[in-house]
């Protein structure tokens, strides 16, 4: 796996493109207009009066004490990007209690991992058939 930043959300000739880099190359990954924007507001840590889907997520993690550990784009088939999001769970003492892969979008995982300020990691496979060098 390898590890990713977020460069930014682009603008793409039809839908908005989240792009991800690793050392030279550059993932990109076209999500929805939505998603862009919740995307947009994690990347900037901005605070908004209520909280939108992808904090009510982050606010329920908390609830149960459980955290997103990291996000993981680990496939790509037929153009469509499979990823998961990996939540621990802690006991009252703070010990690690249960592991959580739970699927995700990417668009999803990205703005909960935003916000979670985890790591995003991209399978090997996926950046060789998707990511471009620049």
């Amino acid at each position: 796996m390898l590890e990713v930043e977020i460069l930014g959300v682009s603008d793409g000739p039809q839908h908005p493109v989240v792009l991800l880099r690793h050392e030279d190359r550059i993932l990109p990954i076209v999500v929805g207009i939505p998603e862009a924007h919740a995307i947009q507001i994690g990347v900037l840590d901005e605070k908004l009066g209520r909280p939108m889907t992808h904090d009510l997520i982050c606010n329920i993690l908390a609830g149960f004490n459980a955290e997103v550990e990291s996000l993981t784009i680990y496939k790509l088939e037929n153009d469509t990007f499979f990823a998961h999001l990996n939540v621990h769970q802690l006991s009252e003492e703070g010990d690690l209690e249960q592991v959580f892969r739970i699927d995700s979008r990417p668009s999803d995982g990205i703005a909960v991992a935003v916000r979670q300020k985890c790591p995003i990691y991209v399978a090997e496979e996926v950046m060789d058939s998707a990511a471009h060098e620049f």
